[in-house]
């Protein structure tokens, strides 16, 4: 079980850099075994018993890369204007669109038909969380870095309850950033002053009661973004060791490269990457470099 109060010291341009590249390595992980539907399958897809990444061919992006660094390429041009992020996201569906699942086909399809997000999906749309996370990088005030990550996530996905989703873990990765661990009371008040769902401020506010009673797995290539964020909540406030959490995730299986993009995130940003096995990065194709350098820029 985790301590919320211990924190890992780090300066804060490390735990930037931990965001930014421990999403790519993340999504890498997960994509080793993301086809794997059980334990048998995982162990076929490892390499000589153990979780390696497996990077995008050449010249292609997985979705939480390409999106993200989308947001990122707004906020780092002094300000973030939808419709051109739009255009960003619809410019890499027609370029690339490597890994793309159903649903993200159809948000995407939608911006690029109609030059407007789509009033419904057939499914929640997780890709919109890892779109919006960069936003926790923005020196904004909290209202309107809620403001706008709820904004970033419904282009994306038009159900409130996914920009609310968003808000959750940008928060949580903004209260990193910071250097604080104990992240659920900011994510509990801020759901609740944007009326909130009960289910999913009741799911938030029992996170720290129970360490055994570990939510669902959010398993497939479009899973639930309630679900995804109520699980990587309870991994940050329980798991001590974001490295442990990451190697137990690729070994699950059928976890997508969208959700192990997240948790990357969010554990490099709390702890670091010293203790990630070398290969993780090496192993996780050019975007590793690119955003070292980007964390470089946002330091200066």
């Amino acid at each position: 079980m985790d301590l919320p109060g211990i924190v890992v010291e780090m300066e804060p341009a490390k735990r930037r850099e931990g965001l930014l590249v421990g999403a790519v390595a993340g999504a890498a992980l997960a994509a080793a075994t993301a086809a794997a539907a059980d334990p048998e399958a995982v162990r076929a897809t490892l390499r000589g018993g153990e979780v390696s990444p497996v990077a995008p061919p050449p010249g292609r992006r997985l979705p939480a890369t390409a999106l993200g660094d989308a947001l990122l390429l707004e906020l780092t041009s002094g300000g973030v204007d939808l419709h051109r992020l739009a255009g960003r996201w619809v410019e890499w569906l027609q370029r690339d669109g490597w890994n793309v699942d159903p649903v993200l086909q159809q948000a995407l399809g939608h911006l690029a038909e109609f030059d407007a997000p789509a009033d419904a999906l057939t499914g929640g749309n997780a890709a919109a969380l890892a779109a919006a996370l960069p936003a926790a990088l923005a020196s904004a005030s909290p209202r309107t870095m809620v403001s706008g990550t709820f904004h970033v996530a419904r282009m994306l996905d038009p159900d409130p309850m996914t920009g609310l989703c968003a808000v959750a873990l940008v928060l949580a990765a903004a209260t990193i950033l910071e250097g604080r661990r104990d992240l659920i009371p900011d994510v509990v008040a801020a759901l609740r002053a944007n009326d909130a769902p009960a289910t999913l401020l009741d799911a938030v506010r029992f996170i720290p009661r129970d360490p055994r009673d570990v939510p669902a797995v959010p398993v497939g290539p479009s899973p639930d973004p309630a679900t995804v964020t109520v699980w990587l909540l309870w991994q940050l406030h329980h798991r001590a060791r974001g490295s442990t959490a990451l190697r137990e995730l690729a070994l699950h299986g059928a976890i997508s490269p969208t959700v192990g993009s997240l948790a990357g995130a969010l554990f490099a940003a709390r702890d670091g990457m010293t203790d990630w096995p070398a290969s993780w990065l090496a192993g996780s194709g050019d975007d590793v470099t690119l955003r070292q350098a980007l964390a470089r820029r946002l330091g200066t």
